[in-house]
């Protein structure tokens, strides 16, 4: 598993008014409840709420490689035309994965 370098979460998005123009509202996205530090501000509710599932999203991720790469083995082990072909969607689904979890953990 790649070393994750980023805060873990929870992180929470909340709406704030007052970035900078009078009536203004955006969404800042706090990591760790307890800490109430911002990680950012965003004028979207939509991204804010995207921006604080990232750290779920990074570990659904990565559980969902690593199946995809268990299955995969199953599959090969069989040595069938049928589960061979199973195998490698799995692997491709799996490659893909893991270059988005390479992406996200340099």
């Amino acid at each position: 598993m790649p070393e994750q370098k980023h805060t873990p979460g929870p992180w929470v998005a909340r709406q704030v008014g007052g970035l900078g123009f009078p009536g203004q509202i955006g969404y800042a996205i706090d990591f760790n409840e307890d800490q109430e530090q911002v990680v950012d501000f965003v004028y979207e509710e939509a991204d804010a709420k995207l921006i604080a599932q990232a750290p779920n999203l990074l570990a659904d991720l990565i559980t969902a490689a690593g199946t995809l790469r268990h299955y995969e083995a199953l599959h090969r082990a069989k040595n069938t035309d049928d589960s061979l072909k199973k195998a490698e969607v799995n692997a491709e689904l799996a490659s893909r994965f893991e270059r988005t979890i390479a992406k996200a953990t340099f």
